[in-house]
């Protein structure tokens, strides 16, 4: 009897983020009993325990709409011939994200989140997650048309177009045409406006609360004139330069339709995979590789530096050296200047509005 194949392999769950759930596997019996289209490719030995054929695209991507579905109250459906998204490792990404705006001291609760996925795929995958798990709002664009439609229509049944904005590009765009255009900035200072009505419908107890400008209407939806956007924009561009708090990708790996193919690979540098292989080739291969694709990705960003907070990509490839990171002790030995700055002497409680008033004080002070 062969023994049952885990949903996460030891090696990957020791990488697991610490709040990620699935560093304890799902219960494939549950699942089964909940959702028929898993059940139908599942086996059962004679002790009643579940297994699945990992080795089977449509079990993989039955296995990933039923834990969005379970965990994440998303309806999702996938094409038969695109990527089907590795639940955990794409839970892991914006977890990691998460940790980094709240260790940059710019994100809290009450922080409206604003993101690019570069090339969303059919699933839409890390848009429909970071809405629904962290309340964040996405721009995400896709260059190959069926995907697109697939992803447009899973934003659409999960009502979550006010948090979730689509851009068909070509391919070979990944931020012209994308940063500055009029009908995505119109829609990201809606979302902004929006994402602070909701927090002022959730402060109303709060007496010192004030009444906000806009008010939602009988259908839950809020609308705004062009007064209000003209002077969100104005606030924007006064208090802060950034407009995006960071962009993320999930890069194709390979450069060349040769490479796809892993069970050829020395299994001495990489052994035959837990899963089946899925997705088009466009999400597998481009020119040059994920190390070219996320090369041109810091490239272009260079153009919109003052509008992107983090670029945020990942890598595996073992010829790429990075710095390393100073340990906490390495870091002790010369400590920094640490310099309160009270929410009360900020409009915007951010980064750039504390380094703009610091800047201030300093010109003022004559020392710069």
């Amino acid at each position: 009897m062969a023994p049952e194949k885990k949903f996460v392999s030891s090696k990957l769950n020791k990488f697991m983020h610490p709040r990620n759930p699935y560093r304890t596997p799902p219960s494939f019996k549950k699942l089964s009993m909940k959702f028929p289209e898993f059940r139908a490719y599942c086996t059962y030995d004679v002790s009643g325990k579940v297994h699945l054929d990992f080795k089977n695209p449509r079990a993989v991507r039955a296995l990933t709409t039923s834990l969005l579905d379970q965990d994440f109250d998303l309806k999702v459906s996938i094409p038969d011939d695109r990527l089907v998204p590795t639940l955990p490792l794409r839970l892991n990404y914006l977890l990691w994200i998460e940790d980094l705006l709240t260790h940059a001291a710019h994100y809290d609760s009450e922080h409206f989140v604003l993101a690019i996925d570069i090339g969303v795929g059919a699933a839409c995958v890390y848009p429909l997650l970071g809405a629904k798990r962290f309340g964040w709002c996405f721009v995400g664009t896709e260059s190959d048309q069926l995907s697109f439609t697939s992803a447009h229509t899973n934003v659409q049944n999960n009502n979550l177009q006010d948090k979730i904005f689509l851009k068909k590009v070509e391919s070979n765009i990944i931020f012209k045409d994308v940063i500055g255009e009029e009908k995505v900035k119109s829609w990201t200072l809606e979302c902004k406006l929006r994402s602070k009505v909701d927090i002022a419908e959730c402060s109303k107890k709060c007496a010192e609360c004030e009444p906000q400008a806009s008010q939602l209407n009988p259908q839950n939806e809020v609308n705004f004139d062009e007064g209000q956007v003209k002077a969100e924009i104005k606030k924007t561009e006064e208090c802060s330069t950034y407009l995006y708090d960071f962009t993320m990708c999930n890069p194709p790996f390979f450069s060349c339709e040769e490479e796809t193919d892993t069970m050829k690979k020395s299994k001495k540098d990489r052994g035959e995979p837990l899963s089946a292989p899925t997705g088009a080739i466009h999400e597998k291969v481009t020119e040059g590789g994920e190390i070219s694709f996320i090369t041109k990705m810091i490239e272009e960003s260079q153009l919109f530096k003052d509008k992107i907070r983090w670029g945020v990509a990942w890598t595996f490839d073992p010829s790429l050296k990075l710095n390393q990171v100073k340990s906490k002790k390495d870091m002790a030995t010369n400590k920094p200047l640490i310099l309160m700055m009270p929410r009360s002497l900020m409009s915007v409680y951010s980064v750039p509005s504390a380094w703009n008033m610091i800047n201030k004080w300093l010109h003022h002070l004559k020392v710069i």
